[in-house]
């Protein structure tokens, strides 16, 4: 009995994701000034770092949770976030697969300003399990099945979309951390 107990257990954790990121080896987070080490995370998470221009953007009320507000530990509202979909025409690719348009989501909440349809900029993507939480929510009442979701890019914070301008700065971040014989 206790055999099959463990198996089980070891099947469920094999079954289990394992964190979304790495963490940056100690020698190469070194290689980075201390003030760098938030942007340096980002840029060792990304699966692409590209220059582009965001051709489209749209609403996405697929990634979206019903209703306008959330409700947290001790009775505290927080808005819900809105979730946006778009297409970025890529002109340069610093990491990453070089492709020509990318499809993107991110989220940010109500009123909240949001990359607008022809912004040029730095682009830093993310691979991320993007939960079809309006699908979810209909769903759960009629069955209690698992969420559907998607595998796609996404913008982790505003920090993901940088000035062209910083792309030597970057350049130089991805050689310190060791990314580009890696993900180019």
């Amino acid at each position: 009995m206790r055999r099959v107990l463990l198996v089980a257990g070891v099947a469920l954790l094999a079954a289990c994701p394992g964190p979304t990121t790495k963490p940056i080896p100690a020698e190469r987070l070194a290689a980075v000034p201390a003030a760098e080490r938030e942007l340096a995370e980002s840029l060792f998470d990304a699966e692409q770092v590209v220059a582009g221009r965001l051709v489209q953007v749209a609403e996405a009320p697929e990634y979206e949770r019903p209703g306008q507000l959330l409700f947290g530990a001790g009775g505290t509202k927080a808005t819900v976030a809105l979730a946006y979909s778009g297409e970025i025409r890529v002109d340069s690719t610093l990491v990453g697969r070089p492709d020509r348009m990318l499809h993107v989501t991110f989220f940010a909440p109500r009123g909240t300003a949001i990359p607008r349809q022809d912004t040029t900029a730095i682009w830093i993507l993310h691979r991320r399990v993007l939960w079809r939480l309006k699908e979810c929510a209909e769903r759960q009442s009629v069955t209690s099945t698992a969420c559907a979701s998607d595998n796609g890019l996404a913008l982790d914070s505003n920090s993901d979309v940088r000035p062209l301008a910083e792309w030597p700065h970057l350049r130089s971040l991805v050689d310190a951390l060791g990314l580009g014989a890696e993900r180019r």
